[in-house]
């Protein structure tokens, strides 16, 4: 697992890096006073000058404005098990056993609570756009006793995000969304695509079965999927209908 988990990492740096995005800018200038790419099992991003990072109880704030001279400008305690982190415009959302939890970067030295929202003990990727956040909750021995499956927040008032709906899922793990399409991983199950182009309430339209996925980066018409497998690149030019490219190898 940890040599995937690695090869992921390099794959996706490489591909960043090499890859135009549609403006015909490279990957690199995402790391360049905007927000780094990555995938909801993050527990690290890049958002302007700024690099953020989680443990299980502390968010860690870097200034990288000077790449050669780092300097930690904060370490925020806190009371819950952190797991994930996704940064989307001024804040950063936050995957953790108990709950989602958003933090406003009006200050980026010094990330700051604003938001909330609770839920029974269990594994819990994040992401988020203006107005919705789609969160997987896994229940087992290990993560804690919540249903699995897919939950929908609603959180255009930041300070009271709200859950709209619960879908069940087996397993699901990492998940991303590109315009009117989500994509959930869903280990030996394969991945769901879902119409959410009415946000709160995802439709399934496929589910791609053969191997076994843990999470998902949608760039630009590239979906770049981490399996145990390798990682499985997917052509999204048709968001909710993806077309293999290639399987990289482990």
């Amino acid at each position: 697992m940890k040599k995937i988990h690695f090869l992921y990492i390099v794959l996706i740096a490489s591909f960043l890096s090499c890859e135009k995005s549609s403006d015909g800018t490279s990957g690199d200038a995402l790391y360049s006073g905007g927000t780094g790419v990555g995938g909801s099992l993050a527990k690290f991003t890049i958002a302007g000058n700024y690099l953020y990072a989680v443990s299980s109880h502390y968010i860690y704030t870097v200034n990288i404005s000077d790449s050669k001279k780092p300097v930690q400008t904060n370490e925020t305690p806190l009371s819950f098990d952190m797991e994930t982190i996704y940064p989307y415009k001024n804040n950063l959302f936050i995957g953790s056993k108990t709950g989602i939890y958003i933090y406003s970067l009006e200050n980026p030295a010094a990330p700051k609570l604003i938001g909330e929202a609770k839920h029974g003990r269990s594994c819990d990727p994040v992401i988020a756009n203006d107005s919705v956040s789609y969160s997987t909750l896994k229940g087992s021995t290990f993560c804690g006793p919540a249903t699995s499956g897919l939950y929908v927040y609603d959180v255009k008032d930041l300070n009271k995000p709200q859950l709209k709906v619960t879908i069940p899922i087996n397993e699901p793990i990492g998940l991303g969304m590109a315009d009117s399409a989500l994509y959930v991983s869903c280990a030996a199950e394969g991945l769901r695509v879902y119409n959410i182009k009415n946000a709160y309430t995802p439709v399934e339209k496929k589910l791609f079965a053969g191997y076994n996925f843990i999470d998902v980066i949608p760039y630009n018409d590239i979906l770049i999927c981490w399996t145990t497998e390798g990682i499985v690149l997917y052509d999204i030019t048709n968001r909710l209908q993806p077309v293999f490219i290639k399987k990289i190898a482990a």
